[in-house]
């Protein structure tokens, strides 16, 4: 539905856009503008980028060589790697491609890709995420020697904002076999349901790439696009005569569960030979609970219809934003969240007319105990 657009709402948007321009980074003395960026940060994420490289998979039954398939970035100097799981799996049987193969490169000091066979390791299938292992050895034999290969930082995604820079690096689907770099802006993010939106463009064969912060370090893998696509109906006759595209979210994975992936794999490496079939490991999907309970005066203990109650990460402060799962309680005082949470410490606030706000943390269990709350 088109939204109306009133003269005051107009004037509205022009006292924004008037604010805005005035609290531009180019206004500010000492800040660099959004359409520049500092040497610093082209260095940093210039060394993500040499990090980055491009999946080419191929089954047995397969005709020719090698073709590309998305992109994958390393996060361990002895040829640890993490993309995305949709990246080598082939659609048709549901398993590992059989091979499988990372190149690096070309870029500015390199006019040849260099490539590395590479088996998965681990797992995560909720997450669509997985660890490969790249077979970085040079020479044959007694001269053989373990290549010491180019690696992103790890980043703290749990301490990224709105708004903070973000570069999103992987290989097109169209446009080449070079290396492509996309600029944006955090949106949103969900702690939930692991992920961080961003307005950054990405493309098919970005999945699995890098998508680094202003210092050049790891903060998300580029997973998925939601497009809003909206009908258009030209006539009146109530069927769409056609689609328009108003815009698209970009959904990365946090860099918190390639963390966790690296703890579970350890520090010591696989020895299987490349040339031995193994089976990856695989993550367990999280556990989820349901929340449920009831809220009841502090004074005659009776129900408390109506009254609204949400969870946010413990500490966190409670706002629509950072909100997990919520719900309002029935005439008998009872609730059921609406989003089920893993089991941990949650900051819980519930509200309710004519009664004191509650704030307090709790301790959500499998199997989830159903909570009292006394406003």
């Amino acid at each position: 539905m088109r939204p109306s657009i009133s003269r005051t709402s107009s004037s509205i948007r022009l006292t924004l856009f008037a604010l805005i321009a005035l609290a531009s980074p180019r206004n500010l003395p000492g800040q660099t503008p959004k359409g520049d960026l500092s040497p610093e940060v082209r260095s940093r994420v210039r060394q993500a980028i040499a990090a980055t490289a491009l999946v080419l998979v191929r089954s047995s039954g397969d005709a020719g060589e090698s073709r590309p398939r998305g992109s994958a970035v390393i996060v361990r100097s002895d040829g640890i790697a993490v993309t995305n799981l949709h990246v080598l799996v082939d659609a048709r049987s549901g398993k590992p491609y059989d091979e499988i193969v990372l190149s690096l490169g070309p870029d500015e000091s390199n006019q040849h890709a260099v490539r590395y066979k590479a088996v998965v390791l681990l797992i995560d299938r909720e997450s669509d995420l997985a660890l490969l292992r790249i077979d970085n050895t040079s020479g044959e034999g007694s001269q053989s020697r373990k290549l010491v290969m180019p690696t992103v930082e790890m980043g703290d995604s749990d301490n990224i904002k709105l708004l903070d820079d973000i570069f999103i690096i992987g290989y097109p689907e169209k446009g080449g076999v070079t290396v492509t770099v996309n600029r944006g802006v955090v949106e949103g993010k969900d702690a939930l349901l692991n992920w961080i939106k961003t307005d950054a463009r990405l493309i098919h064969g970005n999945s699995g790439g890098a998508a680094v912060d202003s210092a050049g370090r790891l903060i998300g893998i580029p997973t998925k696009v939601v497009a809003d696509v909206q009908p258009i109906d030209r006539d009146g006759d109530g069927f769409p005569d056609d689609y328009r595209r108003f815009g698209a979210v970009g959904f990365l994975r946090p860099s918190r569960l390639v963390a966790v992936m690296l703890d579970r794999l350890g520090r010591e490496q696989d020895q299987t030979p490349l040339s031995v079939p193994t089976t990856p490991k695989e993550i367990e999907s999280p556990v989820t609970v349901t929340v449920r309970g009831t809220v009841r005066s502090s004074v005659n203990k009776k129900p408390v219809a109506g009254a609204l109650v949400g969870l946010v990460i413990a500490g966190a402060k409670v706002s629509e934003s950072t909100l997990l799962t919520w719900g309002s309680t029935n005439a008998e005082g009872e609730f059921v969240l609406n989003k089920p949470v893993p089991p941990g410490r949650y900051t819980l606030k519930a509200k309710a007319p004519g009664l004191k706000v509650y704030t307090g943390e709790v301790e959500i269990k499998s199997p989830a105990a159903p909570l009292t709350i006394e406003m």
